[in-house]
């Protein structure tokens, strides 16, 4: 069905205040930098409607129009999208419609276009059930406050009545990819897996590797909200361990995996072993460097103290932020950094691309690094540091958890940052806690000096954490 058929069908509509009855909203879908949800548990299709009826109207007060909507391949992101481009259009939208495609295209739109704003439809790395929605404004992130106006006008039925059209885009697909290949040169003799984990990067995958020079096999590459051969999430090792199998037995250079909406990227070196993220750019900002002395590189707080040290060596200035793709572009913006990256699998570059998050293009700058150094990505000196480690929790009791252990290490006089969560150092190393802003989860992660500090830095974890999870210390005994 096309916009315009939408928008006649759209005026059939029963009464807005009547539609909202059945499905109340549920405030914790509203989130730092998306609105996200369980389909048909606390999202529905109507609060796709509203969203974009709010969404719009916000755009139409500022005289601004122009919008793109991407969907990522799911099983309720067709009638997601459908129910948003009835919403968009009600309140004066002019929209392009990407249809089924991954996060970066809507990105590249946006920026390539000029265009006035952005939104995908996707539940990212979350399982198959969870959906949700990511915002641009411009070519910056629309988050925070700004959801939160969202969720304001939507409980007040904020809206005002405009007519709303569509608008042909041709030929963006193929000028995304002719963008994304200018200006690389690859080795001939690559040996390169990629795990599309049926995920909304299939047709990009497919069309870069018939255009570049190596030897390339793509697995799990038929798109499928199911998710039928592995989890959305690529940085969580028992997802890919088809992958890591399959590039150390059949001796690949490297191995790449994506989310379902591919905006994230996992790498998988020649020996099979997962790479961090921090890892994989500690290599991208030793080649950044070279190019860009003195430059910015922004991580996360999640992110180890060796690639911050790491950067100053290089002779860069490194940028601790919190958590978030939203929050690292906005400090991208401010600080002028041109490169950074998430212990999510989210990179950022500015220096040839324009500062998005996009899981190809970061692979295809690990291509370029692998074609002048085929050892680039193995070998890496590593500390003992744990992986993220996440624990279930629910929604409105993660963030309080969190303050009270604030509290208690205040009344104890221990020093930490909280620029996201709590993270504590001393001469043992250091540790983080911090509330999930995508899952119903508290997020863990840790890194000791020497091997035998773990488990003091696990006891001392424990001790904030056992109030809250009886469970605690078998949680980390896997770890140690």
């Amino acid at each position: 069905m096309g916009i315009l058929e939408r928008l006649q069908k759209m005026f059939c509509l029963e009464d807005e205040k009547q539609q909202m009855c059945d499905h109340p909203f549920h405030s914790d879908i509203f989130r730092d930098y998306d609105i996200r949800g369980v389909f048909e548990k606390t999202l529905f299709p109507e609060h796709a409607y509203y969203i974009g009826r709010a969404f719009g109207t916000y755009l139409y007060r500022k005289n601004l129009k122009k919008i793109c909507i991407g969907n990522d391949c799911r099983n309720s992101s067709n009638v997601l999208s459908e129910r948003l481009i009835q919403g968009l259009a009600k309140s004066g939208a002019k929209i392009i419609e990407l249809g089924v495609c991954h996060t970066p295209l809507m990105y590249y739109t946006v920026n390539k276009c000029n265009l006035d704003a952005g939104i995908m439809i996707t539940g990212s790395h979350n399982p198959a059930e969870y959906n949700g929605f990511k915002f641009m404004l411009g070519k910056d992130p629309f988050y925070g406050k700004d959801i939160k106006e969202i969720e304001k006008m939507i409980h007040q039925r904020d809206f005002i009545e405009a007519n709303g059209c569509e608008i042909i885009l041709n030929d963006i697909f193929v000028n995304y990819i002719d963008d994304l290949l200018k200006n690389f040169n690859f080795s001939y003799d690559l040996r390169v897996a990629w795990d599309i984990g049926n995920g909304a990067t299939s047709n990009a995958i497919r069309e870069i590797v018939n255009r570049i020079p190596g030897q390339h096999h793509i697995l799990f590459e038929e798109m499928n909200g199911n998710f039928p051969n592995r989890k959305p999430d690529p940085t969580v090792a028992e997802n890919i361990t088809y992958l890591r199998k399959f590039v150390e037995y059949n001796k690949f250079d490297i191995g790449f995996a994506f989310d379902s909406d591919g905006d994230r990227l996992c790498v998988v070196n020649s020996s099979g072993q997962m790479l961090y993220s921090d890892q994989v750019l500690e290599v991208f900002s030793m080649d950044f460097l070279k190019k860009n002395p003195g430059a910015r590189v922004i991580s996360d707080v999640k992110s180890c103290n060796r690639l911050f040290q790491r950067i100053k060596e290089l002779g860069g200035s490194p940028i601790m932020e919190k958590v978030g793709h939203s929050f690292i572009k906005a400090k991208m913006k401010s600080s002028g950094a041109l490169l950074a990256g998430e212990m999510s699998g989210h990179f950022f570059f500015k220096d040839r691309w324009y500062g998005f998050d996009d899981g190809i293009y970061a692979a295809l700058r690990c291509l370029e690094i692998l074609s002048g150094n085929k050892d680039a990505f193995s070998n890496l000196p590593y500390g003992f540091v744990t992986p993220e480690i996440r624990i279930i929790c629910e929604e409105n009791k993660k963030f309080l958890m969190v303050e009270k252990i604030k509290e208690k290490l205040q009344n104890q006089q221990v020093d930490f940052v909280d620029i996201d969560g709590i993270r504590v150092s001393n001469e043992k190393g250091w540790w983080l806690i911090r509330p999930s802003n995508t899952q119903n989860a508290v997020s863990l992660r840790a890194e000791a000096n020497k091997k035998e500090y773990m488990k003091q830095i696990f006891k001392e974890i424990s001790l904030y954490l056992k109030p809250f999870f009886c469970d605690i210390e078998e949680i980390l005994e896997k770890y140690e």
